[in-house]
């Protein structure tokens, strides 16, 4: 399994994002599947927390695991 560095990762989302390239054709550019891009971007939405602050739903799930083993 190929592992890329999170400053790729968050290049690749920012293009979807930003400039509205497609999935597919960043998959194709980049030699990524597009399940992979698929999985950066929805890992990148931020979720809102009580206190205001933003975090990605990456973040969040590891604070839930944080608390679940505190």
């Amino acid at each position: 399994m190929k592992r890329y560095q999170d400053d790729f990762k968050a290049s690749i989302v920012k293009m979807h994002r930003e400039e509205k390239r497609s999935i597919r054709s960043l998959s194709e550019e980049y030699g990524v599947s597009p399940a992979a891009i698929h999985n950066w971007v929805k890992g990148a939405k931020s979720v809102e927390l009580e206190d205001g602050t933003e975090v990605t739903s990456k973040e969040f799930k590891q604070l839930q695991k944080e608390n679940q083993r505190l």
